[in-house]
């Protein structure tokens, strides 16, 4: 779904922007690689969020979720989360990073979520692309698991 949501933001006239942090293959315009910086990324997201422009974020389950969360907490959340859509994009959700170790796994998400009162959604591949035009157009935070 990565290879989709490249073409998808790339195509949206809304000047989405979509952070990520070494995880993303694509280059183009408004996308910006903040490197191994997970609670950075989700400050910046914030950042953009708050003045007015939608922001995709896209990452592994365990790194930008739990490394990122008093950060999506606050900084989200409680601020910025009215100003523009956020959307976070977690690759993984299948196990398919597993072998990679500890950081790449996370079950909790979907508790966490529920806690934080965080709309998520898992997606098929047919459905993707609506999902995120659709998602794209009311402010908030929403969490869409990525197979």
């Amino acid at each position: 779904m990565r290879s989709q949501l490249f073409e998808l933001q790339q195509d949206i006239k809304d000047d989405v922007i979509l952070l990520h942090c070494d995880m993303f293959p694509y280059k183009g315009k408004n996308i910006i690689n903040l490197h191994i910086q997970e609670q950075t990324m989700i400050n910046v997201a914030a950042g953009i969020a708050y003045t007015g422009k939608p922001v995709i974020i896209y990452g592994v389950l365990g790194f930008v979720f739990l490394k990122a969360l008093e950060q999506i907490k606050f900084s989200i959340l409680d601020f910025a989360a009215k100003y523009a859509p956020i959307i976070m994009c977690n690759a993984g959700y299948t196990g398919c990073y597993e072998m990679y170790g500890k950081g790449h796994i996370f079950k909790e998400e979907l508790d966490l979520c529920r806690i934080y009162n965080i709309e998520y959604f898992k997606p098929n591949k047919e459905n993707f692309k609506d999902l995120i035009k659709n998602c794209l157009k009311t402010n908030g935070f929403k969490y869409i698991l990525i197979y």
